[in-house]
């Protein structure tokens, strides 16, 4: 992976993070009935970008292939 498509990753897993982060912390703020019934409707969606924020991850953590060099 180059440079340039590093960084892209490493910008677009930090931007993930951030969002759901502040997302669970505006979540926790509210009345626990509302926050329930927001998590019912998005909730799907936030493990969705949680799971690519992992995926993203997994490709930076990646020992570099043999052409790397």
């Amino acid at each position: 992976m180059d440079a340039q498509a590093r960084q892209e990753i490493e910008t677009a897993v930090r931007a993930l993070d951030e969002a759901l982060t502040g997302l669970i912390g505006f979540l926790m703020t509210l009345r626990p009935t509302l926050r329930n019934e927001i998590l019912q409707i998005c909730g799907h969606h936030m493990e969705r970008a949680r799971e690519a924020k992992e995926r993203l991850q997994s490709l930076i953590d990646a020992p570099p292939g043999p052409d790397v060099g």
